[in-house]
């Protein structure tokens, strides 16, 4: 799926010639990090890729095979929650905007 969501959205930034984003955070370890990677290499994008995952909130990095346990207190930890919490609320916005639409649809 995250290969999916990835693909879809780098490719129109591509087609539109829109500015890539500094960096990419990833919901999720280090499988979800390799899938995204993968996408922006066949793509030929060149950005910073890193992913985090919820239960230990660590931080997944392309460069190394460990991840990164930053303090629980640190307020690069807490912006990068912050970022993954903002994604989490639009897309299940979106979720709840297509669902209501379909119904009304169908009714």
């Amino acid at each position: 799926m995250i290969r999916e969501v990835v693909r879809r959205r780098y490719e129109r930034l591509l087609k539109e010639s829109k500015k890539m984003p500094d960096l990419v955070v990833i919901d999720g370890g280090a499988g979800q990090l390799k899938a995204g990677r993968g996408v922006f290499d066949a793509l030929g994008i060149l950005v910073p890729v890193i992913s985090i995952a919820k239960e230990h909130e660590l931080i997944y990095t392309v460069r190394s095979r460990n991840p990164v346990r930053l303090s629980r207190d640190s307020e690069a930890l807490r912006l990068i929650q912050r970022v993954r919490d903002e994604a989490h609320r639009f897309a299940l916005k979106y979720h709840h905007f297509l669902r209501a639409k379909d119904a009304f649809e169908k009714a």
